[in-house]
């Protein structure tokens, strides 16, 4: 099933647990909790989360074009994204960020926005 509408949301919008700075917004601090905006179902992600999401995207088809299409690019180091249904109304969703290479072996995560696709109806 294709999504007729996607919206775009802005990090505070839907997450809870970011940081802001001086060089950078909306930061991943060892874990934050997303609100799904069509259900209110909440997830926690951990840094890991992004570490390993790898733009694998759980999307098929029309659906996953229509969230390429979507997704801006990112003048950062380097650009991710989380793609995932949501577990109470089935929302596609995807999550873009920038991750950022501090050192060797640790990095930043920054969240850009949310795409959000239609959910199931509530009846």
């Amino acid at each position: 099933m294709l999504s007729a509408q996607i919206d775009h949301y802005d990090p505070r919008a839907v997450f809870r647990g970011l940081l802001d700075g001086d060089n950078y917004l909306n930061r991943v601090a060892g874990a934050c909790v997303y609100q799904c905006p069509r259900c209110r179902h909440q997830i926690r992600f951990r840094w890991r989360s992004f570490y390993q999401a790898d733009d694998r995207s759980a999307f098929k088809g029309n659906l996953r074009r229509c969230f390429d299409d979507m997704t801006p690019a990112l003048s950062s180091d380097e650009q991710g994204f989380l793609d995932f249904h949501c577990p109470t109304c089935s929302a596609p969703t995807r999550v873009i960020f920038s991750a950022h290479d501090y050192t060797a072996i640790a990095y930043h995560f920054d969240i850009y926005a949310a795409l959000v696709g239609e959910g199931k109806q509530r009846t």
